[in-house]
């Protein structure tokens, strides 16, 4: 097994995020690929594997052949398959199919090793390429176009010019063998990986790379100096005010509270009648 890292977890949940709801290719591929990735991670803590196995989606072709309502309709389906849709597959897009499996493996090893992903467009524009090579060649050489000449008199004979047929049939089976190649990279999720890197900025010749320090704009005179506001007239009339003086930070002494004097020779009044105290009336009496 490889050491590199291939991204399971992350090409699955692209797929289940972009997938197409019109086939199962790409949940069925998704569902592959988390199983992988349990299964590495499994080995990696060293764990043994567990019993319980999620249910596997079918390929396309075990669908098609279960597709059928009884015993009959499976077996009409089978013998349908094996005598028209896989020859036709094979003749018609066989050495396409066969060279995007090449190119797609020996590509991905290379750039996963090298520290890359697979793209899909360096294939896109390659085929594109090749696609307007041969319109162009056709255009330029129109013999080409002609792999046959038939004759009816004296008698009805064909020529074919199998030269002709082949290097036709090679030219599509090359253009469909790269746009199924970036078919390849898109089917195993391989858009959904990004490579975390440090952007490179475009550097003029004879240029620093250094950011150079933002610089004040510089300022007209007639900027730098605004007129007066009347706000501003206002405040230069109006009188300042006096500053209150300021209030030393050495705390008050406490202030001494004097208790009241309680007189004991205060008269007593009783009964509307004057007591006069003992001390006062002895005095009076001397």
């Amino acid at each position: 097994m490889s050491a590199v890292d291939r991204h399971e977890k992350v090409r699955a949940d692209w797929l289940l995020a972009h997938e197409a709801h019109w086939h199962l290719s790409d949940r069925r591929m998704a569902n592959d690929l988390k199983r992988r990735a349990a299964q590495k991670g499994t080995k990696d803590a060293g764990a043994a594997d567990s019993s319980f196995h999620e249910g596997r989606i079918k390929p396309l072709h075990a669908r098609f052949v279960a597709g059928g309502e009884d015993s009959k309709d499976t077996m009409a389906r089978g013998c349908f398959l094996v005598l028209f849709i896989v020859p036709a597959v094979l003749v018609g897009a066989g050495p396409a199919l066969a060279f995007s499996q090449a190119a797609y493996r020996t590509t991905t090893e290379a750039a996963l090793k090298s520290g890359g992903v697979p793209r899909v467009k360096p294939w896109l524009v390659a085929a594109a390429g090749a696609a307007a090579a041969g319109v162009l060649a056709a255009l330029v050489f129109r013999s080409l176009l002609v792999v046959a000449t038939a004759h009816f008199y004296p008698s009805i004979t064909v020529a074919v010019d199998w030269s002709r047929v082949g290097m036709i049939y090679g030219w599509s089976q090359l253009t469909l063998g790269l746009l199924l190649t970036a078919w390849q990279i898109r089917r195993h999720g391989w858009p959904g990986v990004v490579r975390k890197g440090t952007p490179k900025t475009p550097v003029g010749r004879g240029r620093s790379t250094a950011p150079a320090a933002s610089a004040a704009p510089a300022r007209s005179a007639s900027v730098a100096r605004p007129e007066p506001s009347v706000q501003q007239d206002e405040a230069s009339v109006a009188p300042a005010r006096p500053k209150a003086p300021a209030r030393s930070a050495q705390p008050d002494p406490p202030a001494i509270v004097e208790p009241d004097e309680v007189f004991d020779d205060e008269p007593v009044f009783d009964d509307e009648e004057f007591v006069v105290p003992e001390d006062k009336a002895s005095t009076t009496a001397n």
